[in-house]
């Protein structure tokens, strides 16, 4: 999530005008994803990069014109020269950065910033739609915005006036909102062509973390670099207190199911951008948790342990639970993609890993996905009916 909103406003509350610029689009290789921002000070007190080199100068030179002229202006970024010892940026790319210009005057166009500020902090999700490019009767209203809410029932706030186009922005920044991911959008009218960048504040997402033991420490500090909320939960108060974890959001002491429970009834569901990993003390703790949560709607489940271990726990909730082994597959055990982890820390960084990869829809195979496939090659020699 970008954390260039709160120094714009405190530079704006000191009176400043600055540039901010804003990738927008992206094609091939680029140091940077669509939506980082960049603050461009008027004296050089710069917040955040898009990208750094040769093609961030190119940036920087842009947003100076625009703090003088007050024009926004779309920047593209080519990084695609032949390589050589003279060439400058090879990354094989090219990034569209708008540019526009920002002061404090009290106008609609810096109100909407209080919104985002205030969307962010209750940790809800919203749409920022910036017209980046028009002509026609749409002209004037490059470099305008509205924030646009989840909930449809509340009006935009800011100054894009669209007129007719107004209903269909809506739903464009509705639909960006349900996909958690920027997007462009073009339309046309009689009266003109519009532009607009959605740029799409999502809820971050939840790690839950079961159990406050050695790993815990290490992965709930990872998450919240990596703009996770983050939940720590635990029965033992010498474990599950505020020293041990000073970065997350919550940090919970009681009964496992129990303190799941209070988190659940905490929020509004647990849902697909929660994530939940068990490394609890024991596996008689990862059957409550797992009754508690098995049927949530949940983006992960990871659970650490032995493959023994882990066979201990399916067992349990099948023949003493009656569940059914089917809806274990959704459990990644053991947790974690293999980079041969031993220290806490380490196993942190290959749980946090899988998880990213789960988020991101990466490529990397998961430890649990490796094992199975690799069971299921050995059935396959040993049995030798599916062997070619």
């Amino acid at each position: 999530m970008p954390t260039i909103y709160f120094p714009l406003q405190q530079f704006l509350d000191e009176g400043l005008a600055v540039a901010v610029a804003t990738i927008i689009a992206t094609k091939g290789s680029v140091p940077r994803g669509v939506g980082t921002k960049m603050i461009v000070h008027p004296y050089g007190q710069h917040v955040g990069t898009v990208g750094g080199g040769c093609g961030e100068a190119d940036v920087i030179r842009a947003a100076l014109d625009v703090l003088t002229d007050g024009q926004p202006r779309t920047v593209i970024v080519d990084l695609t020269d032949a390589v050589s010892m003279q060439s400058l940026g090879v990354c094989g790319g090219v990034a569209h950065v708008f540019v526009e210009r920002l002061v404090a005057d009290g106008d609609q166009r810096t109100r909407v910033l209080p919104a985002v500020l205030a969307s962010l902090d209750r940790r809800e999700s919203v749409a920022l739609v910036t017209a980046v490019a028009g002509d026609g009767g749409y002209g004037g209203q490059v470099g305008c915005h509205w924030v646009i809410w989840r909930d449809a029932t509340r009006p935009p706030v800011g100054d894009l006036e669209l007129g007719e186009l107004a209903g269909r922005v809506q739903g464009d920044a509705q639909r960006a909102l349900d996909e958690r991911r920027h997007a462009v959008v073009q339309h046309a009218t009689a009266t003109g062509n519009v532009t607009l960048f959605i740029e799409v504040q999502a809820q971050p997402p939840h790690l839950i973390i079961a159990g406050a033991g050695h790993i815990a420490v290490p992965l709930a500090a990872m998450a919240h670099l990596c703009d996770f909320a983050v939940s720590v939960l635990d029965d033992r108060v010498q474990f599950a207190n505020r020293q041990r974890f000073p970065t997350a959001d919550h940090v919970l002491t009681g009964p496992f199911q129990q303190e799941l429970r209070r988190l659940r009834n905490g929020s509004p569901t647990f849902d697909a951008n929660t994530y939940v990993v068990l490394v609890t003390r024991g596996h008689q703790y990862d059957v409550e948790c797992l009754l508690e949560i098995l049927d949530d709607p949940v983006a992960y489940i990871g659970m650490i342990g032995s493959q023994r271990r882990i066979r201990a726990v399916y067992d349990l909730l099948e023949h003493e639970q009656g569940i059914a082994a089917a809806k274990f597959d959704r459990i990644c055990a053991p947790v974690g993609i293999d980079i041969g982890a031993q220290t806490p820390a380490e196993i942190g960084v290959c749980i946090m890993a899988e998880i990213i990869n789960v988020l991101r829809g990466g490529p990397a195979i998961a430890l649990s996905e490796q094992i199975r496939r690799e069971r299921v090659a050995r059935y396959e020699r040993v049995d030798g009916s599916n062997v070619a």
